[in-house]
């Protein structure tokens, strides 16, 4: 037994040292930047404004969503979410997601 732990130790070391001999890796490209994240802080002035009373450019990446509807469970942080009181319209939160 001891003959067949001294072999696998041996082994080990080898490839140990081997594995430091390997040649380096290429660099791989750096990821593109993801999407940026929606500034939600700027919008929180519409907390208070009725959700009718808004709008939004045409090509604004904005969902309008009541507090209590079902929702895309998505994560886009480049997204504002603008959610409303569907009893009241009134906006209550604006978040990125």
């Amino acid at each position: 037994m001891k003959r067949h732990s001294a072999s696998l130790a041996v082994a080990g070391t080898i490839v140990a040292v081997l594995s430091g001999c390997a040649a380096p890796q290429e660099s791989l490209p750096l990821p593109s930047p993801g999407p940026q994240a929606c500034n939600a802080a700027a919008s929180q002035s519409l907390i208070g404004s009725q959700v009718g009373a808004v709008s939004f450019a045409a090509d604004a990446n904005v969902r309008v969503v009541c507090t209590t509807c079902p929702t895309t469970r998505d994560y886009r942080p480049d997204r504002l979410n603008v959610r409303f009181d569907q009893a009241t319209g009134r906006i209550e939160k604006v978040d990125c997601g």
